[in-house]
């Protein structure tokens, strides 16, 4: 007899298109493989950034560990008992920006759901109203819901506006990364030489700084989803 160990699943998920999902994926997904890990993305967005991505860049598919695929169209059920039963490592998943019943049902089904915002009042009104809604599903279904903004495109020096975006977001309790992903070409690059930065060369002081920051937040991925898994066994 054998026992499988689940996957850990995150998700990426806004109501509202243009957050920086996809790049956030793919950073966080690099920085992963990086550590050794198995991590497989599922691209349901409707741009199919990160399928083209990995389907027409040789590099991306030459990345030790890390791969991609097409996020199936209809009825998900079995696509979820394939996910939870027969796939292990990380299995990251960037969902459509749009609000739907499957986009919320996999952001539930998630161990760690992420929301890429930036310093704006839109998007961090998006989600914080995705936060809410995960939470009153989560209280309904009696399953523990771990959600996070990251906080992307960030400038190195704010403007009064984002800087008091950014004290409202912290009086309100909304629950986001420590880490602030800012505003870096090397983030966009990966889509154009087709690795992420910890695969890009490193020598180069932006993809280091670039890949540095990637492992803080990496290192809060972690201890959010540790989190989860003590609720889930008290």
């Amino acid at each position: 007899m054998t026992t499988h160990t689940p996957p850990t699943i995150i998700a990426f998920a806004s109501p509202k298109g243009g957050v920086g999902k996809s790049t956030a994926c793919l950073s966080i997904a690099g920085a992963l493989a990086h550590m050794g890990h198995k991590v497989q993305i599922i691209d349901f967005d409707q741009t199919q950034t990160l399928w083209r991505w990995y389907a027409t860049n040789d590099a991306a598919r030459n990345i030790p560990g890390l791969t991609v695929e097409q996020g199936p169209q209809g009825d998900i059920s079995s696509f979820v008992e394939d996910v939870y039963y027969k796939r292990d490592g990380y299995v990251l998943i960037d969902l459509a920006g749009t609000l739907t019943n499957q986009m919320l049902h996999l952001a539930v089904f998630a161990n760690l759901t992420i929301t890429p915002a930036q310093l704006s009042e839109p998007d961090i009104l998006e989600a914080n109203k995705l936060s809410v809604q995960l939470q009153e599903i989560g209280v309904r279904i009696g399953k523990p819901i771990v959600h996070r903004v990251l906080l992307n495109t960030v400038p190195f020096i704010l403007a009064s506006s984002q800087a008091y975006m950014l004290e409202q977001i912290d009086a309100n309790g909304i629950a986001r990364f420590e880490t602030l992903m800012h505003y870096r070409p090397a983030y966009s690059e990966s889509f154009l030489t087709g690795v992420p930065p910890h695969f890009a060369d490193r020598g180069r002081p932006p993809m280091a700084k670039a890949a540095q920051e990637l492992d803080s937040i990496v290192n809060e991925v972690l201890f959010a989803i540790s989190q989860d898994q003590q609720k889930a066994a008290a």
